[in-house]
């Protein structure tokens, strides 16, 4: 007689059924609930598998999952974390088609690797390489660094007798107030030297007999890198020095002198007739130590707002200022290969792969980085930490401010740009709550791919494709389907 074949017993039969039943209630709760978390198994096993599916290979979620699956509360915010990657991977889809043989592009959302297409080739960065650069430089040096710029001299009834020093301590948004309005990307929380100036009218200084000179020695006096070509070399970075004010540009004078030191003792010498100080001498780099005491001083921004001037404007001399920084605080080296060598260990030490430095700033056509390690450096802190939130903003701020506009993702995606010839890339975060966040990396190297009409399209159907995350149903609709 078959199971079913009892159902149809006489009815003694069936009493006896119930008896035995009525003995065991342990039983048979454990029966149902098995049998009612069956579907939510089932629908967690193949919705899992399908959200850590990528292209070419199965890819490891960033979390491991350790969740019991006949949990139905905690199952339930898996599965709906693994629906809404799956369903972002299918609006990710049309960007890994027409990615570029020498291109890789990386999605993670929710703790989940989303989909990666040649995430481990290393590529040229352009001006993503400020990404480590600013991990690293948050990372080693103290967050109350404060980068200071004195005034050095002997005054006497009011008159310096001799030189007035102008030290510098590394401060690279040290500017005039007149040249913001120039600049392309203004900076932001810059340190103003009209301050200085006014401290030293203010200690009741008149005149100065001799020369403004500037004083540079805080920092390696390389004005570039080699391996930089001549077409970038004083226009989109350097000349490099302790001392640089207006990215070395002095108010009024076209040419920019090829010494920042001395640009900088002119502005500083303009500011101070400006304010009625006679300046007997002409400017000049400070030859020694300077003599005297200190007579005024003013403090940059402090370290994050430097870093996220660095990634907001991308920035190239604050970059490679701050590898300087990064050589004197672990090596006592102010030099470039010094903190170059302290971004390479900080790289390696934690584990992150693919990566070239050859300079801070992403002008160097020798950087390789992979998209694989651009998000994994921006997974190292938590949802709208200090390096997050230093990118610029999409329609809003810095290189990103005439970008995405009118779309879904203006004032709320955060993003670095990269851009040489022949190389385009874009990598950020589009925060979804205090807890969740969508990190990616698009890298496009090759003939043809920094030219708008080729690389907007993948920015415009990246940002279509971010815009529907998290679309998957409620923790709550799920747990109602698994308990039925």
């Amino acid at each position: 007689m078959t199971p079913n074949d009892k159902t149809s017993s006489p009815p003694r039969g069936r009493q006896r059924t119930k008896r035995r039943r009525a003995r065991r209630p342990g039983q048979v709760v454990a029966v149902v609930g098995i049998l009612g978390a069956a579907p939510l198994a089932s629908l967690w096993v193949v919705g899992h598998s399908l959200a850590t599916r990528t292209e070419g290979r199965n890819a490891e979620p960033v979390s491991y999952l350790v969740t019991p699956v006949l949990n139905v509360r905690r199952a339930a915010t898996t599965l709906v974390g693994d629906i809404a990657a799956r369903n972002l991977r299918v609006e990710l889809a049309s960007i890994v088609d027409r990615l570029p043989s020498n291109g890789c592009v990386r999605v993670d959302a929710g703790g989940r690797v989303v989909i990666a297409k040649s995430a481990d080739k290393a590529l040229v960065p352009a001006s993503t390489m400020k990404i480590a650069t600013a991990a690293v430089t948050l990372d080693i040096l103290p967050a109350d660094t404060r980068f200071v710029t004195r005034i050095v001299g002997t005054v006497d009834n009011g008159i310096i007798g001799g030189d007035l020093t102008l030290v510098g301590g590394g401060d690279p948004l040290l500017v005039s107030r007149e040249y913001l309005p120039t600049e392309k990307y203004p900076t932001t929380d810059p340190t103003y030297l009209d301050d200085l100036a006014d401290k030293v009218k203010a200690a009741g200084v008149t005149a100065v007999s001799g020369s403004v000179v500037g004083d540079e020695s805080y920092l390696d006096d390389d004005r570039y890198l080699d391996d930089w070509s001549s077409g970038i070399r004083g226009t989109e970075g350097g000349p490099l020095g302790a001392l640089m004010v207006n990215d070395g540009v002095v108010v009024g004078n076209p040419i920019k002198p090829d010494n920042p030191a001395v640009a900088a003792a002119a502005e500083f010498t303009r500011l101070l007739e400006a304010r009625g100080i006679a300046v007997g001498g002409e400017p000049k780099e400070a030859k020694g130590t300077p003599t005297g005491a200190t007579i005024a001083e003013i403090r940059s921004s402090s370290l994050d707002k430097i870093v996220a001037e660095m990634l907001t404007n991308s920035d190239n001399n604050t970059a490679e200022i701050l590898v300087r920084h990064l050589g004197l605080a672990k090596s006592l080296r102010p030099t470039t290969a010094a903190g170059l060598a302290v971004i390479s260990q900080a790289l390696n030490t934690w584990g992150i792969d693919g990566v070239v430095v050859k300079d801070g700033s992403g002008l160097s056509r020798g950087n390789r980085i992979t998209c694989a390690a651009l998000v994994e450096l921006l997974e190292r802190e938590p949802v709208g930490g200090q390096l997050k939130s230093g990118l610029a903003v999409a329609a809003r701020t810095g290189t990103l401010r005439d970008v995405f506009d009118g779309t879904p993702m203006a004032g709320k995606l955060l993003g670095k740009t990269g851009t040489l010839l022949n190389v385009k890339a874009l990598a950020g975060v589009l925060p979804v709550d205090s807890k969740d966040e969508v990190l990616f990396a698009l890298l496009l190297n090759g003939a043809g791919w920094a030219d708008q009409g080729n690389y907007r399209p993948l920015w415009e159907q990246l940002s279509t494709a971010l815009a529907t995350y998290p679309k998957a149903p409620t923790r709550s609709q799920v747990a109602v389907l698994g308990a039925g």
